[in-house]
């Protein structure tokens, strides 16, 4: 038997589902059932279809009953039907069923799962890159409460409608839609900001202070271009071969401060003098009189001569000096 489509119902929240006092029991006499089998009105049921049933409503229902009267809630939402909806549909479709009182109620929901917010995020960015930006960026969604649900069973998909850039202002607006099944979307306007993107180098473990910082320590990551500063590490030259000051945790952004370079000689040490080029290599004996890492220029003290020349740290313990003569003399 086709029965009369249910009207649409009131959707309400968790918090004023709340406030409903506890219905008194929803059992109803039903006599007149050709199967003799009692009716009940269900408290709460949960829906995965986007069809509404009379079997979702009742218990006990005939199948030969049994018919569709409207939608489900969108996913993640809920709706209720009151006694009088209740006893409305029980009469159309020739249930044998009253409430107990005008307190009797169903609750419906709908199964759902979230849309991602960064599945949004890299919609609009990748259409932005698409068609107004050559460099990568990150977007900044301002309307952050913005809540999506898909049907339980499907994999969400978001699809970026219209999208307006303001180059000047650095901000953005788009229409997004998320496919819900059955040829329905939900629509969304999105607001926010647009920020160009850096890749900088970051550590791939945990540095404590005093290790040294090699190349096989080094993977990349993007930043925002307005979170770097002057202090900011952005290329792996600065920190290879350095000390570390303070503690370094994998992934994290990298400032110049927390590495130090390594002392390679040390004040009073006795160092190795050398000048080169491609005809000779001529090495003296001498001492630190400062201390250097790798590339410091420091002062030396020939022993042989106690001639003081400046010289350019270059190893442990080894000192490049500008020529033989300046280092003999």
């Amino acid at each position: 038997m086709t029965g009369k489509m249910l009207k649409p119902l009131k959707t309400l929240s968790a918090g004023l589902l709340l406030a409903i006092s506890v219905s008194l029991p929803q059992l109803a006499t039903a006599a007149g059932n050709a199967t003799g089998q009692t009716v009940f009105a269900n408290d709460t049921v949960t829906l995965r279809s986007d069809a509404l049933m009379l079997s979702d409503l009742f218990s006990g229902l005939p199948a030969e009953k049994d018919a569709r009267i409207g939608d489900a809630p969108l996913p993640g939402e809920d709706l209720v039907v009151r006694a009088g909806t209740l006893q409305h549909l029980a009469e159309a479709h020739g249930i044998d069923w009253s409430p107990s009182s005008g307190r009797v109620r169903v609750i419906v929901e709908r199964e759902g799962r979230a849309v991602p917010l960064q599945m949004v995020r890299l919609a609009i960015e990748e259409r932005l890159t698409e068609d107004y930006i050559a460099d990568r960026v990150e977007v900044d969604i301002t309307n952050r409460r913005l809540t999506m649900m898909v049907p339980s069973d499907m994999d969400p998909e978001v699809k970026v409608e219209t999208l307006d850039y303001n180059s000047r202002s650095q901000r953005f607006a788009a229409l997004i839609s998320v496919p819900i099944g059955n040829d329905k979307s939900l629509r969304a306007r999105i607001q926010g900001e647009v920020h160009a993107v850096i890749e900088v180098p970051v550590l791939n473990r945990h540095a404590g202070p005093g290790e040294t910082i090699r190349e096989s320590d080094i993977v990349w990551t993007a930043m925002q271009a307005r979170r770097s500063n002057h202090n900011t590490v952005t290329s792996p030259d600065q920190i290879v071969g350095m000390s570390v000051r303070r503690p370094i945790s994998a992934g994290s952004v990298i400032r110049r401060t927390d590495v130090t370079p390594i002392q390679l000689v040390r004040k009073g040490d006795l160092v190795t003098m050398v000048f080169q080029t491609s005809l000779m290599t001529l090495t003296l004996r001498g001492q630190a009189l400062e201390d250097g890492a790798r590339r410091d220029s420091i002062r030396v003290k020939n022993l042989g001569t106690g001639k003081i020349v400046v010289g350019s740290v270059t190893d442990a313990g080894i000192i490049s000096v500008a020529g033989p003569r300046i280092a003999m003399n």
